[in-house]
C-alpha cells in the first residue's frame, strides 16, 4: 500500500455537536461520525447524509443505510444528472468546471445504484457534494466490485450500514479551483445484527479488484488516519467491532 505521509487539516479542538443526529438520524448506527474539524458543513439528504468540507471542497464522508427491500425495487434508472449542491454557499462549492479537464472521475460517495427504488432519491444522488474527484481506474474497478459486494451484503443480511469517505496526505493535489483531490478513499461497512465491520482504504489510482483483500483494515485504524470517531456511542460490549480486521470471506 501507498506509504502514508497524512496532513490533518484540524480547524478546532473541541468536538462539535453532530446535526445529522438531531436531523436525519435514519442514515446513520452507533451515532454519527464526530471530526475535530470547524470548516465544514453537514446536510441530510433523503437517502443519505454527509459532512462537507469547505477547504477541500469535497465531503469528508457520507453515511446511509442499505436495506435490502430498497434495493429489490428496481423502478429508477440512472441518469447522471451531476449538479451543484444549492445547499452549500456558492464560494465553498465544487462545480462541474472544477472536474472538467481533471482526467477524474465524479466518483459517487453514496452510489447511484443503491437508490433504484427512487427516482428523485437517485438524483439526489448526482449532487457534487456527493462525489470524490477520483481515480477513473480506482472508481470503475476495485471501487465499482466493492460497491457491489455492500449491494450483495445488503441483500444478505437485511441491511448494512456504510460510511464513505477521502483522507488526503503531503501528495494530494488541487483540481480546477480549489477542489483536492484525496490521495485515499475508503468504506466502512457494518452490519448491525451481529455487530460487525469491515474496512477498507485504497489509494487513489487504478487498482486489481482481485487485490481488493489487500487493503482490508480495521476501523481503529481508519479512525487513526482519519481522525474521526465513526460510532461515538457504540456500545461496550461492540468495542471489538472497531479493533478486529475484517475478512471478506466471512462476510
Amino acid at each position: 500500500m501507498k506509504k502514508l505521509g497524512l496532513v490533518f487539516l484540524l480547524f478546532a479542538n473541541l468536538v462539535l455537536a453532530n446535526p445529522i443526529d438531531t436531523k436525519c438520524p435514519q442514515h446513520v448506527i452507533y451515532g454519527a461520525p464526530v471530526i475535530k474539524d470547524g470548516n465544514n458543513q453537514y446536510l441530510c439528504k433523503t437517502g443519505y447524509a454527509l459532512e462537507y468540507n469547505y477547504t477541500t471542497k469535497v465531503a469528508d464522508y457520507v453515511v446511509e443505510t442499505i436495506k435490502a427491500s430498497n434495493i429489490a425495487v428496481k423502478v429508477a434508472g440512472r441518469k447522471d444528472d451531476f449538479r451543484e449542491d444549492p445547499e452549500i454557499p456558492a464560494q465553498f462549492r465544487v462545480t462541474l468546471g472544477d472536474y472538467t479537464g481533471s482526467g477524474l472521475d465524479r466518483g459517487h460517495m453514496a452510489p447511484a445504484a443503491d437508490f433504484v427504488y427512487d427516482s428523485s432519491v437517485m438524483s439526489e444522488s448526482f449532487f457534487l457534494s456527493n462525489m470524490m474527484p477520483q481515480a477513473p481506474g480506482n472508481n470503475r474497478g476495485i471501487w465499482k466490485y466493492l460497491e457491489e459486494y455492500t449491494r450483495t451484503w445488503a441483500t444478505k443480511y437485511g441491511q448494512v450500514y456504510v460510511v464513505t469517505g477521502t483522507l488526503y496526505d503531503k501528495d494530494s493535489k488541487p483540481m480546477g479551483k480549489g477542489a483536492l483531490i484525496p490521495s485515499f478513499v475508503w468504506k466502512i461497512i457494518v452490519e448491525p445484527k451481529s455487530g460487525k465491520a469491515i474496512a477498507f482504504m485504497f489509494p487513489n489510482e487504478k487498482l486489481d479488484p482481485k487485490t481488493i483483500n489487500e487493503y482490508v483494515v480495521s476501523v481503529a485504524e481508519l479512525e487513526q488516519y482519519t481522525k474521526i470517531n465513526f460510532f461515538p456511542n457504540l456500545p461496550a460490549n461492540l468495542k471489538a467491532m472497531e479493533t478486529t480486521k475484517g475478512n471478506i470471506t466471512t462476510w
